[in-house]
């Protein structure tokens, strides 16, 4: 008998809103490993997905790593090289980065869910970075101008 998880639920939900954007398993490109060296990760990159995270400035990356140095996190990584934490996560790393317009989507499911309950509510016309930080929590963040710092914009349970 094949037992269907909450990652499954969700991914069968999603699918079509995060294609192209989970890089789960797939190489590393070549950009995003240079800016991982140069920022000192401590342990290869295990997930990660790009986008325009901060305005008027150049496509980053979001990673999960699980670094001898920092331990299981989700980062930042930005064009210059320089890291921003997001969240720990437990064991298995799953992230993908939104549009607004998909991550307003992606909430509509959400309140229509049975089985999930949360919302996402961007607050920029920046990209949303969206990762489990545990089997059955995702959380959502997105970078405020205005705090000059990554903030929680949505979080759903499974």
């Amino acid at each position: 008998m094949n037992v269907v998880g909450p990652r499954t639920v969700v991914t069968l939900l999603v699918g079509t809103f995060a294609a192209g954007s989970i890089a789960l398993a797939q190489p590393v490109p070549a950009r995003l490993a240079a800016l991982a060296a140069k920022a000192q990760l401590g342990g290869p990159v295990a997930a990660w997905c790009s986008g325009q995270f901060r305005p008027k400035r150049p496509r980053a990356f979001a990673v999960a790593v699980n670094s001898s140095v920092l331990g299981r996190r989700y980062l930042v990584l930005d064009a210059d090289g320089t890291s921003t934490l997001l969240a720990p996560f437990d064991r298995r790393p799953d992230l993908s980065c939104y549009s607004p317009a998909h991550a307003r989507k992606l909430d509509l499911i959400i309140k229509r869910s049975k089985t999930l309950h949360g919302r996402i509510t961007p607050r920029w016309r920046t990209t949303v970075v969206c990762a489990f930080v545990d089997e059955t929590t995702a959380v959502c963040w997105q970078y405020s101008p205005k705090e000059r710092r990554f903030v929680q914009v949505g979080e759903w349970v499974t």
